[in-house]
């Protein structure tokens, strides 16, 4: 309610100190009141400055602490400056002694409890708090005009009169009704907290005045038209929006040439359309009339920042009553007539508006143009703001224009007041000027979990935490600060998050019930003291999004594991070092110790240790409100002790690495599902290096699908765990995101051991694939390629293998059904090598392969299925097989076709480490080198799951496991230069040359089938203690020279009696079978 003032003059441009009266002048109202608004704003300047936004002194530290009591909220008593204005909760109202205090700073009455949310002074009838969700609770603070209108006792009872007005200052604590998500904190961005922004959003309203000359009235006490303002009264003109919006978007107005200061109180209310007044005014001018707009309003709708009922009346003098129609919202009304008590405990007012009747824009003519009529059935009594650039008449010459600086446009309250002055015909000229009230301040009290009961306090002490900390640090939290709220990890994040700095936080314990969160922050480090400084929450302490050049280091972080303990959720410039995270969950509650989702670019968690289910993992729990996928770029995690029952590394799923991801020096003890995995897809140049790490597992070891992978110098060892069986693999190429496989892959240098699977083994396609200088012991297989892989070329190379098929902890039994490779389920392969154009094994020792596998359907040292171009040289292979008799086919060496070119020279291949001519029915091969035939009963060859079936001169068919495909051999068309004929393709061709193989079993030592030629040149060859021939090559040319082979029946056999055979310089100790020409008999000895 506006004061009768004669005029408002402050102006914070002129910078004025003081108001100064003169001996024998004048005094004004607006002098006096102009000194109340210097000093008011050299107040608010002095507190906002000093005390900053918001902040509670700690003479209250608890003043509008929130705090929840049976479900409902309660206000702490004290005081809280809000941009310079002080918000003072005086506590709830108690007529017990016991809950009475007396202030003694201030020397004045308090009462000791908090107030309820429902009982504040400045909101009667709050809206309904929400029953669930994440809300900000926060404090709108705002100046208020007071009359005896709204508070009767400033009625002085000696004078009967009011003889003076007041500023009140007013507060309310209400709750934001969107729902803040799990992301907020208190230091989130405006902006980022959902309706907020809206909500503090000042009015972008502006009102420019001027004058318009206009024809005079036939009133002979009008003046002359000489421009300016016409009227007869100086007045002070206030106009108050009504409706809120946009100009010329549904905003309304209302005006008055008395400031609004001419009103009454009601006395009763008669009916909901008749209401008996206190007053009809001070004289016939200042006083309501009939055919005048007044609006009533009372307590209710003021503090719901909303505005009154416009009505028309009819005045009756005699009973002081006004009527009007339509009758007044059933909210304003009391439940019976008539009533003075309800009028009287709401402050029920009238206060009366002077635009009536016609309503005029100015327009260039001169002439006004008729824009509304209030008088008009169905008006409202508000006037329509126009669109920006039209002026409205009020009256005598005086003009009106609004506009809007922004969106928020035109709000419900907002008013400006000017003054016109007779003397000079003038009219005080706004230009473009904003609202003079009401101005709203804000302050964020907390965040408020309505499920789970708790609130994040998010208000600011005075004096801030710190100090004497040298300049290590930004600010200091205590454990004791942290407990009290005087300064939380919260607050102490928030006040650096804009400018970047170090939170120091002291040793202690600090209880977290809802975590960190820092987001939208750069430059920021949280220290602790290191196992010092421990840090308990029931599920994630730290949450990590869409911030840069963060750190945290020298915590010790504990959880209950309802959630990953720290969450990054999009951050580039990452650092987590020298924490200790220990996550405890359960069958319900599986946190990480650290989960990445988002965009995380150059992070590095290096020298921690790190107790979870799953130490680094990929994406947040999906009940959580993070991104669904990571793209990691340049991440480093390096020299940390996971002790881990799920995986240390989890980097699975929707995950894509840029640039270099380095997984280097770790420990991993425990883990079951991995020990270290990398299962995403890379981007292209992307590179992966999991190096130096140690791994102790009860389960697999390494698991990849990044192509630019190195693995290298690396410690894995499967430990046996005695509640359920092993498996997995030591090191396991497999698919991930990308279904198409690896670019390339290295696995160097790496020592394995005790993996029921294999110690490597390739899953996937693979293009470039090298395997060189591993150690790899006591795993079901050695270095394998499954049915599902492929490669281009495939280097296998200077490995060490012993005791594959075995476990020094295992049976035999056990360790022969561990492994699923190409050719099917339990089988004992040291190395094998599968659908692959090129393929080198070389320099490789294989001793001690499947010894105990009797029950294996294949054991190999080296075999190779569906290669084109194998090539197998300089390899020791050595004990092979069980020694005493199985089922299941051996062989040293083992090619199978489909093959182009097989080369396999200088390798020694033996199946027994010691002399033995004990009789054997074991199929033992040294080297089968296998390829189907077109004709006979050859098109078909089967070894274990392996199955080749020869479509025609250039097409194989292969069933290996579950996988079928068709191999095409030396697939182009072959056209003889000359007759331009078509050339049938080239057969199968091999090469063995200059190999040691002793062999035991009832198949020969070495049996090659080829379509092609066959080379066998200085080779030994030995077959103990069994009666089949010792060499046997199926081939339609073979090339047979400088052998040395014994036993057997038959030393070398050509069983092809078409075939073209040349056998030179040969010693046997049998007779050599093959469809020689005579003269190359005394060419070869047998002895």
């Amino acid at each position: 309610m506006g004061a009768d003032f004669s005029r408002v003059r402050q102006n914070p441009l002129f910078d004025y100190a003081g108001v100064e009266l003169k001996q024998g002048g004048v005094l004004l109202d607006a002098d006096a009141n102009e000194l109340v608004a210097i000093v008011d704003r050299r107040l608010r300047a002095l507190a906002s400055d000093t005390l900053g936004r918001a902040s509670v002194s700690s003479t209250t530290p608890d003043a509008f602490r929130i705090t929840v009591l049976a479900g409902a909220l309660q206000i702490g008593r004290g005081r809280l400056y809000v941009d310079g204005l002080l918000a003072e909760n005086h506590g709830a109202a108690s007529a017990d002694p016991a809950k009475r205090a007396y202030d003694d700073l201030m020397a004045e009455p308090a009462f000791a409890d908090p107030l309820a949310y429902g009982a504040q002074p400045y909101l009667p009838g709050p809206p309904a708090l929400p029953a669930a969700g994440r809300h900000l609770v926060y404090l709108d603070v705002w100046n208020r005009e007071l009359t005896h209108l709204e508070q009767p006792d400033l009625v002085e009872p000696a004078v009967g009169v009011e003889s003076s007005s007041r500023v009140q200052t007013v507060w309310q604590v209400r709750v934001l009704a969107d729902d803040a998500g799990a992301a907020t904190t208190c230091g989130t961005a405006d902006a980022d907290v959902p309706g907020w922004a809206a909500t503090i959003a000042p009015s972008t309203g502006v009102l420019s005045t001027d004058t318009f000359d206009v024809a005079p009235s036939d009133d002979p006490c009008e003046l002359p038209p000489t421009g300016g303002y016409r009227g007869l009264e100086n007045q002070l003109y206030r106009v108050e929006i009504h409706a809120p919006g946009l100009p010329g978007s549904g905003a309304t107005f209302k005006w008055s040439r008395e400031n609004a200061s001419v009103g009454s109180r009601v006395a009763s209310v008669v009916s909901g359309t008749e209401l008996e007044l206190a007053t009809l005014g001070r004289d016939d001018v200042l006083r309501v009339n009939t055919g005048d707009w007044v609006e009533i309003v009372d307590d209710m709708r003021e503090f719901s920042q909303a505005a009154g009922e416009l009505r028309r009346v009819t005045v009756d003098d005699a009973s002081q009553r006004i009527t009007f129609a339509p009758a007044l919202p059933a909210a304003m009304l009391p439940a019976n007539f008539p009533d003075s008590a309800f009028p009287a405990a709401r402050n029920l007012r009238v206060r009366r508006w002077d635009q009536k009747g016609l309503v005029f824009r100015t327009d260039p003519s001169g002439k006004p143009v008729q824009v509304q009529d209030l008088d008009a059935a169905g008006s409202t009594g508000a006037i329509k703001v126009p669109a920006a650039g039209t002026s409205l008449l009020l009256e005598n010459g005086v003009t009106v224009a609004f506009d809007s600086t922004g969106a928020a446009g035109l709000k419900a309250g907002d008013y400006w007041v000017f003054a016109a002055r007779t003397a000079d015909a003038s009219v005080e000229r706004l230009d473009r000027a904003t609202p003079r009230g009401v101005h709203h301040h804000f302050a964020r009290l907390g965040i408020w979990d309505a499920g789970a009961g708790t609130v994040t306090d998010c208000r600011h002490p005075w004096p801030p935490q710190g100090g004497g900390q040298g300049c290590g640090c930004t600010q200091c939290v205590s454990p004791e600060s942290h407990a009290s709220g005087q300064l939380t990890i919260q607050a102490a994040v928030d006040k650096v998050r804009d400018t970047g700095g170090t939170v120091c936080l002291h040793a202690g314990q600090y209880a977290l019930k809802e975590p960190v969160r820092i987001s939208g922050a750069r430059s920021i480090r949280i220290a602790g003291q290191g196992p010092a400084t421990t840090i308990a929450a029931p599920g994630t302490a730290f949450v990590i999004e869409r911030s840069a050049a963060i750190a945290l280091s020298a915590l010790t972080v504990f959880s209950l594991g309802r959630a990953s303990a720290i969450s990054v959720r999009t951050a580039f410039g990452l650092a987590l070092r020298e924490l200790a995270v220990a996550v405890f969950g359960n069958s319900d509650f599986h946190g990480a110790a650290v989960a990445l989702s988002g965009a995380v670019l150059d992070a590095s968690i290096e020298n921690s240790l790190l107790l979870a289910t799953d130490g680094v993992r990929a994406l947040d729990d999906p009940d959580e409100q993070a991104p669904k996928m990571l793209l990691a770029a340049a991440l480093r995690i390096c020299d940390n002790v996971f002790l881990c029952s799920g995986a240390a590394v989890r980097l699975d799923g929707a995950v894509a690495h840029a640039y270099d991801t380095c997984v280097a020096g770790n420990h991993v003890i425990g883990t079951r599902d991995a020990g270290l995995s990398t299962l995403g897809s890379a981007l292209p140049g992307a590179s992966v290096r999991m190096t130096g790490n140690h791994v102790d597992a009860r389960g697999p070891g390494i698991r990849c699908a990044l192509g630019g992978a190195w693995i290298a110098d690396n410690r894995l060892h499967a430990t046996p765990d005695a509640n359920r069986a092993l498996a997995g693999a030591g090191i396991a190429l497999t698919a991930g995101a990308d279904e198409s496989g690896l670019d390339a892959a290295h696995v160097l240098a790496n020592q394995i051991d005790g993996f029921p699977d294999a110690g490597v083994s390739v899953d996937a396609p693979v293009r470039n694939l090298l395997v060189k200088l591993n150690v790899v012991e006591q795993c079901g297989n050695g270095i394998v390629m499954t049915g599902a892989a492929s490669a281009a070329s495939v280097s296998i190379e200077n490995n060490q293998l012993r005791d594959i098929g075995r476990r020094a902890d295992a049976t035999a039994a056990a360790g022969a059904a561990a492994a699923t490779v190409a050719v099917g389920a339990a089988t004992t392969i040291g190395i094998g090598v599968t659908r692959a154009a090129a393929a080198t094994v070389a320099g490789n020792t294989l001793r001690r392969i499947g010894l105990d596998a009797t029950a294996a359907p294949l054991i190999a040292g080296i075999v190779t299925y569906s290669v084109q171009r194998p090539r197998i040289g300089g390899n020791e292979i050595v004990e092979v097989g069980p020694l005493e008799n199985f089922g299941g086919t051996a062989a040293g060496i083992s090619i199978r076709a489909p093959y182009s070119q097989a080369e396999v020279h200088h390798n020694h291949v033996e199946r027994d480490a010691q002399f033995n001519d004990t009789r054997s029915d074991t199929a033992w091969f040294a080297l089968s080198i296998d390829e189907p035939q077109l004709d006979g009963n050859d098109a078909l060859s089967r070894l274990a799951r392996f199955t080749a079936l020869r479509v025609d001169a250039r097409r194989t068919l292969v069933l290996s496991g579950d996988q079928a495909f068709v191999s095409a051999v030396n697939a182009g068309t072959a056209v003889d230069p000359a007759t331009g004929a078509a050339v049938a393709a080239p057969g199968a061709s091999a090469s063995v040359l200059g190999n040691v193989f002793v062999a035991r079993g009832r198949t020969p030592a070495v049996d090659v089938t080829a379509s092609g030629d066959v080379l066998f040149g200085e080779n030994r060859c030995e077959l103990r203690a069994s009666a089949g021939s010792a060499v046997r090559l199926s081939a339609p040319a073979a090339i047979v020279n400088a052998n040395r082979v014994s036993g057997g029946q038959e030393s070398i056999s050509v069983p092809n009696p078409k075939a073209l055979v040349t056998a030179i310089g040969n010693i046997t100790t049998r007779n050599i079978a093959a469809p020689l020409r005579p003269e190359m008999g005394p060419l070869n000895l047998i002895g």
